[in-house]
């Protein structure tokens, strides 16, 4: 016996991105209710914090959270997704 949901809601990173000319996706600007682990599934992006580490400082990453315990990011944030083109700040 399976149970199946009825009306089962997915949540996943619901911003914009963009991307290179080869359709690599570069840069995602952060939505209401976006996770770091929701944007590092919906891009295939595991180093998500490398790509958007800090210049100075001791911090993991520069962007700012909504939630740090639930990953939760502030909303209208421009983070890279791209390793090899980072933004640092």
């Amino acid at each position: 016996m399976s149970l199946i949901p009825g009306e089962l809601k997915i949540d996943g990173a619901q911003g914009t991105s963009t991307a290179d000319a080869d359709g690599i996706p570069l840069t995602y600007t952060t939505a209401p209710g976006d996770t770091e682990r929701q944007i590092s599934f919906r891009f295939g992006m595991p180093d998500l914090e490398w790509a958007n580490r800090p210049l100075t400082g001791t911090s993991r990453v520069w962007y700012a959270f909504a939630d740090l315990p639930t990953g939760e990011l502030a909303p209208g944030q421009t983070i890279s997704l791209a390793v090899t083109k980072p933004i640092h700040k």
